[in-house]
């Protein structure tokens, strides 16, 4: 037997398994009187890792995955294995061992921590002791999982091992046997928290002693609030939510507090409304604004990360006043968007194959256009991410910075020291680019500059607040381009909106009757205005059938709520869309002043199909609802 496998088994046989409380307690009593030692001086020290080795991999620590635990980021680079890591935790650094198969999990543990977190974080609660949480860990020194624990339990984190290799199926067998989903664990552990924090705000008219009309000023809010905030900014983040409502009214009516999720608002909880105003300044403190000024709307920034350990979220905060000299906030979770590759946004194969024929142009103009909160960025950057090669050279300026990708130098647009869009955009043509992307067209220097920009050799990509395609074309003739130069630049306009997913887990399908087959196909005819273009309604009706029937027949879908979608009966989002491509006879139409309405009859003609249209094709095959597509479009 090797050194190095001598010691790893006998690490193994030096820590004897623990299978009850009592084991436990003790056994964690005897680590804290362990001498503190680092992860890889305790390696070097074992034989498993030369002193060089260690070294470089710090560097590379500190180069660009400070993020990543040093155990783990030694294993990713071949110097040790995954059990050399966990004979070092063990033996030398002496954390216990629990066997999950025989001990007996503690319930009140496993509440504490919602079954999402657990999966998200590959931890396991296992025993609630005084003034601390035992949890079962797959690298103990993981400190942003250790603070986000300690932060949602609001107390010291204990981390443990286990004997078993496989912690993740352990955590959704435990989480199973207790009857907790990933909903209403949630739910149990969080409104608890939630519940005990207003508790405690009531209690705080009783030591802070005010008028009836009068409300607390914010040097006087305490703990309760700030970590009342805090966790309503967690709780909303886990919950995947895009704004936080915060409303103040008169008199006594209470202070209330709406989520906006998938779109819609949620009602999510009322305090008393004496903790308007310190509530309203916890926020203008957060985001560094001035807590005195109450006349004028204010604008903040707040990068969560600052107060909560392991929550990398930053908020995008509006203060506005209101009547009786009140303040309502919004605001919303910029979250550091992930990025969705272009397969992923739900194009259908015409709308993806004029996309990537438009953005794999040399050079031009791309727009996407649609309301805010549309999902243009992300659209945007789904082109970029598809661009994205070290054989270009991409710019981008955004307002603020959603989404980061490598390989994208990315600008953050600051319009109070003048640095604007068409600023950047004119330092960008100094930088050799390739393709350039603009968050938003303001105004007509902005437009003048991207046109030119897409004319002299560079793509360039925007979006503009416009309600369909042909408009945007109008909108930007309105801020006085040139026609000719317009239309020569003009490769694609995406217009975009947001429906609601039907949730998979309990969607129902049922054969269509006649009466909603024809109303759906009366409305999908109605966007050719004249009745000489429209396409034969049974031939239509033939080509649905082909596509989206079963057994011959058009089926009607709808879910009717379940734990995975809190009943709502959906779950996350999808895009609804129609592609404008600039053909050579809309170039014309476009140079000749035509109106929205003809160049509108062209497009169809030429092959676009509008977002009613996209959306209908998605209803039918199962994807969203025809409210929700009448209600966007």
């Amino acid at each position: 037997m090797t050194q190095r496998a001598a010691t790893t088994a006998g690490s193994l046989l030096a820590s004897p398994t623990i299978y009850t409380a009592t084991q436990l307690e003790t056994a964690l009593q005897t680590q804290q009187r362990m001498p503190m030692m680092r992860i890889g001086e305790t390696l070097v020290s074992m034989g498993c890792l030369t002193a060089e080795q260690l070294q470089a991999a710090l560097a590379n620590q500190q180069v660009g995955h400070r993020a990543m635990p040093l155990g783990q980021l030694l294993v990713k680079a071949g110097y040790i294995t995954q059990e050399d890591l966990r004979s070092a935790l063990i033996r030398k650094m002496g954390y216990p061992v629990v066997s999950i198969a025989h001990y007996p999990v503690d319930e009140r543990a496993v509440k504490r921590v919602p079954a999402a977190v657990a999966q998200r974080l590959n931890v396991l609660p296992l025993q609630a002791l005084p003034g601390r949480l035992a949890v079962v860990m797959d690298d103990p020194t993981r400190s942003d999982a250790l603070s986000e624990l300690e932060f949602l339990v609001q107390t010291k984190i204990s981390p443990v091992l286990a004997a078993e290799r496989d912690l993740s199926r352990w955590i959704m067998e435990i989480y199973r046997r207790q009857g907790q989903t990933d909903t209403t664990t949630f739910w149990a552990a969080k409104g608890q928290n939630t519940q005990n924090l207003l508790a405690d705000l009531e209690r705080a008219k009783v030591r802070v002693p005010v008028k009836n009309d009068e409300d607390l000023p914010p040097e006087q809010a305490d703990t309760s609030l700030v970590r009342l905030v805090n966790s309503m900014i967690v709780e909303a983040h886990q919950r995947g939510v895009s704004d936080i409502h915060i409303e103040t009214h008169p008199g006594h009516e209470k202070l209330r507090v709406r989520f906006r999720k998938d779109g819609v608002l949620q009602p999510y909880l009322e305090l008393p409304h004496f903790w308007r105003q310190a509530l309203i300044g916890r926020l203008k403190v957060m985001c560094g604004l001035d807590i005195a000024e109450r006349r004028q709307p204010q604008d903040g920034k707040i990068s969560f990360s600052q107060f909560v350990p392991g929550f990398p979220v930053e908020l995008r905060v509006a203060i506005i006043p209101t009547h009786n000299g009140l303040e309502d906030a919004v605001l919303r979770l910029l979250d550091n968007g992930q990025l969705i590759t272009l397969e992923e946004l739900g194009l259908s194969d015409r709308n993806y194959q004029a996309m990537v024929a438009a953005i794999t142009r040399p050079h031009g103009l791309v727009l996407c256009s649609g309301p805010t909160g549309s999902g243009k960025t992300t659209t945007l950057h789904s082109a970029m991410g598809y661009l994205n090669e070290p054989t270009r050279k991409i710019w981008t300026a955004e307002d603020p910075i959603e989404i980061t990708q490598p390989g994208l130098r990315q600008v953050q647009i600051n319009t109070k020291i003048g640095f604007t869009f068409a600023k950047a955009l004119r330092a960008f043509l100094r930088a050799d680019p390739d393709v350039i992307m603009v968050g938003e067209i303001r105004d007509a220097e902005t437009a003048l500059i991207a046109i030119e920009s897409s004319l002299t050799g560079h793509l360039v990509l925007s979006t503009l607040h416009t309600n369909n395609a042909t408009e945007t074309v109008a909108r930007l003739l309105d801020l006085g381009l040139d026609p000719f130069n317009f239309a020569d630049a003009l490769q694609a306009v995406i217009a975009q909106r947001l429906v609601r997913k039907l949730c998979p887990h309990c969607l129902v399908s049922e054969p269509a009757n006649a009466a909603d087959v024809d109303e759906w196909l009366e409305d999908y005819l109605h966007a050719w205005a004249h009745p000489i273009d429209r396409p034969d309604k049974e031939e239509l009706r033939q080509q649905w059938i082909t596509r989206f029937g079963v057994n011959g027949q058009l089926q009607r879908h709808y879910s009717v709520g379940c734990d995975a979608c809190e009943t709502h009966g959906s779950i996350g989002r999808m895009g609804i869309h129609e592609v404008l491509t600039i053909t050579l006879q809309l170039r014309r139409m476009i140079q000749s002043g035509a109106r929205q309405e003809e160049l509108l009859r062209q497009a169809m003609h030429d092959g676009l199909r509008t977002m009613r249209q996209d959306g209908i094709e998605k209803v039918l095959a199962g994807l969203t609802s025809m409210e929700d597509v009448r209600a966007s479009t």
